[in-house]
C-alpha cells in the first residue's frame, strides 16, 4: 500500500500491479500468470534501450498499455504446452512456438516470454480488407501487419537490458520486416500507409506485392491481379489509338443512355415495374431477394445515378487535357505492373536501400540549428537501418554495393553534426575523421552519447580505442604517415 502511494506521488505507473489486477479476473493457470509477469518485467527492463536504439517506437506507456489491453480484453484462454503430450509433439515436429485462435481468444504456446508476447500481438492483429480488388490493399496490409509484429517483438527478442543483439533466426518474415523498417524510419511509425516520396512508394509497393504473391496462397488475388494487369495493358493500347478510343467512349455513352431510357420507362409504368420486380427475384437466391417494389425503385434510382456518372466520366475522358493525363497515368501503371516479378530480388533490396540513403541525405541537408535534435535521431536511425537483416546471413550494412553510398551519407552527417556543434572536431583531416567516426554507425553501444575515444600514435600507426563511458568496446588501427589529433575526446559534445 505504501509503495503504491509513493509511486502515485512520483507519478510512476506500477504496471506489474496493474497486470496482477487484470490476472485476478482471469482463469489462467499459475504458470501462465507467472509467465505474463515475467514477460512484462523483461519489457520494462529493456524498453529504454529499445526506444533509444530504434527511435521510431511508441512510448513505453503506449506499448505496455496496449499489451495490458490485449490481455484484459482479447486473451480469454492461455494454455502452456506440457511436455510429453500430443501438443508438445506437434509443436516440436512443426517447429511451432505458439498457436493463436483469434475468434475464440485462445493462445497455446511454449513457456517462453517472447513466444507469449508474439502470440498476444498476433491475437490483436486486424486484417483490413474492404472487399474491393485494389491490387495494393492486401499486399500493403500484409506487409504492415507482419512487419509491425516483428518490430514490436524486438523489445524482448533483441534487447536484454544491457545489450542489443539481433536474433535473426527469430525473424520469420525478413522481407516484410525489411520493408516495414524502411517505411517507419522514413515516415515515422504513424505514417506507414502514406509515403511522400513517389519513387520510394513504387519500390516498396512493388516489393510488397511480390512478397504477397510469393508467400500467400491467395488464388483469388493472383487471378484478379493478372486480370487487372491485362485490363490496364489493353486500355493503354486503346488510348494509344485516339480514334478507336473516342469511338469506344461514344459507343459506351450510347449504351448508358439506352439503359437510362429503359429504367425511366420501368419507373413510369407500374406494370413494367412489377414485371421487373418478379424477373429480378427469380434470378436471385433467397437471402438476396428484393423485399418490395418500393425497394426496387430505390435500386433503380441508384442504377440510374451510376449510369449518369459514367456518362459524365465519358464526357470528361474525351477532353484533350484529361485524355493526355489518363494516358500518362495508365502508361506509368502499366510499367509498374509489368515490373512485378515472382519474388523480391537482391537488386530490388539494393534499389530500395539506395533510395533510402538518398531520401535521408535530402532530409539531413535541410536540418537547421533550431532542430538539431533531429540530426541526432537520424544518426541513431541510420545506425539501426544498417543492422536491419535482409537475410539470415546478411544485414543492410553487409551489402558491398552500398558501401560508397553509405560512405557519402556518413560524411554528410559528420559535416552537419560538426557544423551544428553536436560532434567534436578532433582532427584537421576530414578523411581521418571519417575513418574514426564511421564506427559510430557500426557500434552496438546503446547510448551513442556515451562514446569516448582514445588515440595513440606510434610508428605511423594510429591506435584508436572506443569506450562505452569507461568500458572499452572495440579498437582499430589506422596506418597514416602524419597525424594531429586529440588523444582523448568524447564524440558527442
Amino acid at each position: 500500500m505504501e509503495k503504491n502511494k509513493l509511486l502515485a506521488k512520483l507519478k510512476i505507473r506500477d504496471y506489474n500491479n496493474e497486470l496482477e489486477k487484470i490476472l485476478e479476473n482471469k482463469l489462467f493457470s499459475y504458470d501462465v500468470k507467472n509467465l505474463l509477469l515475467s514477460m512484462l518485467y523483461k519489457i520494462e527492463n529493456a524498453y529504454k534501450d529499445y526506444e533509444t536504439v530504434k527511435v521510431e517506437v511508441p512510448s513505453k506507456k503506449e506499448y505496455i498499455e496496449n499489451i495490458l489491453r490485449i490481455i484484459k480484453e482479447k486473451a480469454l484462454k492461455i494454455f502452456l504446452v506440457k511436455s510429453e503430450t500430443s501438443e508438445a509433439k506437434e509443436f516440436e515436429e512443426k517447429n511451432l512456438k505458439y498457436k493463436v485462435d483469434k475468434q475464440n481468444g485462445e493462445i497455446i504456446c511454449i513457456q517462453n516470454e517472447l513466444a507469449i508476447l508474439t502470440a498476444l500481438l498476433k491475437l490483436d492483429q486486424v486484417n483490413i480488407d474492404s472487399g474491393t480488388y485494389n491490387y495494393l490493399e492486401r499486399p500493403i496490409n500484409a506487409m504492415i501487419n507482419q512487419g509491425k509484429l516483428r518490430s514490436d517483438m524486438e523489445v524482448i527478442r533483441d534487447f536484454n537490458g544491457w545489450s542489443w543483439d539481433i536474433v535473426t533466426k527469430e525473424i520469420k518474415d525478413i522481407e516484410y520486416n525489411y520493408l516495414y523498417q524502411t517505411l517507419i524510419l522514413i515516415n515515422g511509425r504513424k505514417g506507414t500507409k502514406k509515403i511522400k516520396n513517389s519513387e520510394l512508394n513504387d519500390i516498396i509497393s512493388r516489393m510488397a506485392i511480390e512478397q504477397y504473391i510469393c508467400t500467400n496462397k491467395d488464388l483469388e488475388y493472383n487471378k484478379k491481379f493478372e486480370q487487372i494487369k491485362n485490363e490496364k495493358k489493353e486500355k493503354f493500347e486503346l488510348l494509344d489509338n485516339k480514334k478507336d478510343f473516342l469511338d469506344k467512349v461514344t459507343q459506351e455513352k450510347k449504351e448508358y443512355t439506352k439503359q437510362i431510357e429503359n429504367i425511366d420507362k420501368i419507373l413510369n409504368n407500374n406494370d413494367l415495374l412489377k414485371k421487373e420486380y418478379y424477373a429480378r427475384n427469380e434470378k436471385l437466391p433467397n437471402r438476396e431477394k428484393i423485399f418490395s417494389v418500393s425497394y426496387l425503385v430505390a435500386i433503380l434510382d441508384k442504377e440510374r445515378m451510376d449510369l449518369l456518372e459514367r456518362i459524365e466520366e465519358c464526357n470528361r475522358l474525351i477532353l484533350p487535357k484529361e485524355f493526355v493525363n489518363q494516358k500518362s497515368r495508365l502508361e506509368n501503371e502499366k510499367k509498374f505492373l509489368s515490373s512485378i516479378g515472382e519474388k523480391i530480388s537482391r537488386e530490388e533490396i539494393i534499389e530500395l536501400a539506395s533510395k533510402f540513403i538518398e531520401v535521408v541525405g535530402n532530409k539531413i541537408s535541410k536540418i537547421k540549428e533550431e532542430n538539431k535534435a533531429e540530426l541526432i535521431n537520424w544518426i541513431y536511425k541510420i545506425r539501426y537501418y544498417r543492422y536491419v537483416p535482409i537475410s539470415i546471413e546478411e544485414k543492410v550494412k553487409d551489402i558491398k554495393e552500398l558501401d560508397e553510398k553509405f560512405k557519402d551519407l556518413i560524411k554528410q552527417v559528420i559535416k552537419k553534426a560538426q557544423h551544428l556543434k553536436i560532434w567534436d572536431i578532433f582532427a584537421e583531416d576530414e578523411n581521418l575523421m571519417y575513418e574514426i567516426l564511421k564506427e559510430v554507425f557500426d557500434t552496438k553501444i546503446i547510448y551513442l552519447q556515451n562514446i569516448n575515444v582514445q588515440c595513440k600514435y606510434e610508428n605511423k600507426v594510429l591506435y584508436v580505442e572506443y569506450y562505452d563511458d569507461t568500458v572499452i568496446e572495440s579498437s582499430k588501427k589506422i596506418e597514416i604517415d602524419e597525424v594531429r589529433i586529440k588523444k582523448k575526446f568524447k564524440v558527442f559534445l
